[in-house]
């Protein structure tokens, strides 16, 4: 009877302590959300069906035409970059940018954006010194547009860091801060245009 209570005891103890691991574990990569087979990875076709959903790419679009113009989409990473919301990108927010945004081949200073040098890249400062190379990347059929299509793709490519095929926990922190529709499209708002 001791050793049957004893082993009880010690099984809700076990259950107390990794039951909210579990579910703590649940809420922090929400994108499994999306993970229709449950194998912790996401397909492009698991991809993009969830991105769709969130609303991102209508955020961006402020003139709601049938996609993202290059002056949107520079908006929308320079909201993306200023990672506090303060209106300006320091040199942490432009490193962490530029990694996740241009491949290792990008070497353009802090310093070649920042040309009043006060510590921050304001928005015309960006806007000025602005480098297309991943909305033309995105922009797949060069018409000009990133087309929801065209976005989701583009945002699914940039986060496989590996080129595997499949996004995985290790590389969904390359969306930190992404799903909020609504919050990103009053970003897109206060930003305004950097272009």
């Amino acid at each position: 009877m001791y050793t049957l209570a004893k082993k009880m005891s010690v099984a809700t103890i076990m259950a107390t302590l990794f039951i909210p691991a579990i579910t703590h574990a649940q809420e922090t990569y929400k994108y499994t959300d999306w993970d229709d087979d449950g194998n912790l990875e996401l397909s492009s076709r698991e991809f993009n069906a969830g991105f769709a959903s969130t609303g991102i790419h209508d955020a961006w679009d402020r003139d709601d035409e049938v996609g993202l113009n290059e002056g949107e989409f520079a908006t929308g990473m320079y909201s993306r970059w200023d990672a506090d919301d303060d209106l300006r990108i320091s040199d942490e927010e432009f490193k962490a940018g530029t990694d996740r945004w241009y491949d290792s081949s990008f070497n353009t200073p802090f310093t070649d954006y920042d040309v009043d040098s006060s510590g921050y890249i304001d928005r015309s400062e960006f806007g000025n010194a602005w480098q297309n190379d991943t909305f033309t990347v995105w922009d797949g059929d060069s018409d000009g547009l990133i087309t929801p299509d065209e976005f989701s793709t583009g945002a699914f490519n940039s986060a496989d860091l590996d080129g595997d095929e499949v996004i995985t926990v290790e590389e969904e922190g390359w969306f930190e801060g992404w799903f909020d529709g609504d919050d990103v499209e009053a970003e897109i708002q206060e930003v305004g245009d950097v272009m």
